[in-house]
């Protein structure tokens, strides 16, 4: 599956939660890095620059003697999360390396990863430089919007412009759906879901206000004792099962396949020491674990 997040205006944290939700996720998955604004996430787990230069940029280079789809994975590291089957690739560090990109091919690329889901960070809407032709090809987007007063009302004035901006077939397509930011100040979570209701736009929930968490993602990657544990990650693992239930369902749907009574991903809890597991088999292994060198993942 491919998910996309993206946000309509601001700094909401929309990096943080693509991470954070990769992180936590029930299945496979790689957080790939659209941000046409510039990748940071390769320097929040490689800080000293011992893995060198990765991401869609040099897959594309290296695509020229082998096939996209595993130039990509040759790309990827393994987050440190202890599970062994959640992984980064890197996004271009520039707008003018991101407006140099072929994202249709790259999406589909995406797509060839069955048995892993892509979760893409795709930016602002409406930046330059945006990559169209991926949330064009997903399963489902998912807005993420901060909890405050000027940025609900003007996601509320223009759903169906957003909804046409990627690709959307007005209020009877459930391809799009809000993760709310929470603030120090804000609205209750209930009072949000009923008025975005109203507009036919499901609000599936609500990460946390958890600063110290969310640096993890962000900056340097040096999580203490209840990382694990916090707010942030707990309430990951909860909306990861809701986004991807959700978006497994409309795959299947768009695909005109039945949907069985039960999705398969199962919500796991990541396990805190770190045990290496191989990829699926459908797909290449990573070429290197983040915090792990130039040695490859065995």
């Amino acid at each position: 599956m491919l998910i996309t997040f993206t946000s309509l205006r601001g700094s909401p944290g929309t990096s943080a939660a693509t991470l954070a939700l990769t992180w936590a996720w029930p299945r496979h998955a790689v957080a790939a890095e659209c941000d046409p604004s510039g990748g940071q996430a390769l320097a929040v787990f490689d800080p000293g620059g011992s893995l060198g230069h990765r991401g869609m940029f040099e897959a594309m280079l290296a695509a020229r003697t082998m096939p996209l789809p595993q130039a990509l994975w040759q790309q990827t590291i393994t987050l440190p999360d202890g599970t062994g089957r959640h992984f980064l690739l890197p996004g271009p560090q520039t707008t003018r390396v991101a407006e140099s990109l072929q994202w249709q091919r790259l999406a589909l690329a995406f797509r060839t990863w069955e048995s892993v889901d892509v979760l893409a960070d795709c930016g602002r809407l409406r930046s330059r430089g945006m990559p169209h032709a991926v949330l064009g090809n997903a399963d489902l987007t998912v807005l993420v919007v901060r909890n405050d007063r000027h940025s609900l009302r003007a996601l509320a004035s223009s759903v169906d412009l957003i909804r046409e901006e990627i690709g959307l077939l007005g209020t009877a397509d459930d391809g799009l759906v809000v993760v709310v930011a929470a603030a120090a100040t804000g609205f209750p979570l209930k009072e949000i879901e009923r008025q975005f209701a109203k507009l036919g736009l499901p609000v599936v929930g609500e990460m946390p206000w958890d600063p110290s968490s969310a640096t993890q993602f962000t900056d340097t990657f040096r999580p203490g004792k209840r990382f694990e544990t916090s707010s942030l990650l707990e309430t990951s693992r909860k909306l990861g099962f809701e986004i991807g239930k959700r978006a497994f369902t409309r795959s299947r749907r768009l695909r005109g396949q039945a949907i069985p009574e039960q999705a398969p991903a199962r919500q796991e809890r990541p396990r805190r020491e770190l045990v290496r597991r191989s990829p699926p088999p459908s797909v290449p292994r990573p070429a290197a674990s983040a915090g792990e060198g130039d040695r490859h993942v065995g």
